[in-house]
């Protein structure tokens, strides 16, 4: 018999994944066009987030409603790998700008990689959880 709480993984990652959809559209986001018109990889590492936030939620709402025990273990890893991508995008995947104090230094960067961890924990806790329960079975 299914548990009732199934769902809770999907949720969570929902939550997360739109968490880091909004951030990025507000309180975490790169800063905008320069004068001159141009921008800077900044605004690019922001872009690849929205990206993943956007590919992690449609995964996330998958994984609420799927019924299938392959199927899930499939999404929580996918979900956990998307994490490890999250955290890793600004500054390590894609370079920030030189200056220290600006946003994607102080408050983007560090809001992934939160995200990202968080992520990882629950797509990596919850496949975990499922092979250990298929390897007793």
């Amino acid at each position: 018999m299914e548990n009732k709480s199934q769902p809770i993984v999907g949720v969570v990652s929902l939550a997360l994944s739109l968490l880091l959809v909004v951030g990025i559209l507000s309180f975490a986001g790169p800063c905008g066009a320069h004068d001159d018109g141009s921008v800077s990889s900044c605004f690019w590492a922001g872009r690849a987030l929205l990206g993943i936030g956007a590919v992690s939620m449609v995964l996330s709402l998958v994984r609420v409603f799927e019924r299938d025990e392959g199927e899930r273990r499939g999404l929580s890893l996918a979900i956990a790998c998307l994490g490890v991508l999250v955290a890793c995008v600004p500054g390590t995947l894609i370079d920030l700008c030189v200056s220290q104090a600006m946003r994607c230094h102080a408050i983007m960067q560090p809001f992934a990689m939160g995200v990202g961890i968080a992520l990882l924990l629950v797509g990596g806790i919850d496949l975990t959880r499922r092979l250990l329960k298929l390897r007793h079975a």
